[in-house]
């Protein structure tokens, strides 16, 4: 994918903080990982972020956050919606998918993922080819809420209420196979988009 840059500041610190494409591996590989660690504990073995790297690079976009051109964080999106997803859209195509929010942990509550959510969100929006966006999250406790929130984001509701997913997978910490509840978090980009619903 092309190298561009969406966003260029200089912070208050002093630090020059750019959103770009990440097209580096390492770079995606070195925040990505932040997911082995609280509250997932994922595996996330070399040949899966591999395959996640490569998503990004065919069927959607990796933005980065670097601080004086080191990468503290990173949004992940697909350009389509999930059909493994309780979530579901009338067109499908039309529908971006944040699938993976990280900050690296030294960098948390310096309001880099506020201000890769916010880029992200213009970024799609300029883009003009999508009907929703939607983003997948701890249902309790997650740390992206508020952030989504920020940004007009809202939780996806149908008439019997939220729409949750029941996730399980091995985790790390444990060597055990255990569940969580993750819910939708939804934002309309087109005023006359067609409604989306539970699968």
């Amino acid at each position: 994918m092309e190298n561009f840059k969406i966003y260029s500041a200089i912070d208050k610190l002093n630090n020059k903080i750019e959103v770009k494409t990440v097209n580096n591996y390492d770079d995606f590989k070195n925040t990505i990982i932040v997911f082995r660690g609280f509250p997932y504990y994922e595996m996330l073995p070399e040949e899966d972020i591999k395959e996640e790297f490569g998503l990004y690079q065919d069927k959607g976009i990796a933005l980065g956050a670097y601080v004086n051109d080191k990468i503290v964080g990173l949004n992940c999106i697909v350009y389509e919606s999930e059909d493994k997803h309780s979530i579901a859209f009338v067109d499908p195509k039309k529908v971006a998918y944040y699938s993976g929010l990280a900050v690296k942990e030294e960098c948390r509550g310096l309001g880099i993922g506020k201000i890769l959510v916010r880029e992200t969100d213009k970024f799609l929006q300029d883009l003009k080819m999508f009907d929703y966006e939607y983003a997948r999250i701890l249902l309790h406790g997650s740390m992206s809420e508020g952030i989504f929130r920020l940004n007009d984001f809202k939780d996806a509701e149908v008439k019997d209420g939220l729409i949750v997913d029941e996730v399980g997978y091995v985790r790390n910490n444990t060597g055990k196979y255990a569940t969580d509840e993750r819910k939708y978090m939804v934002k309309k980009l087109t005023p006359n988009s067609p409604n989306y619903f539970r699968r």
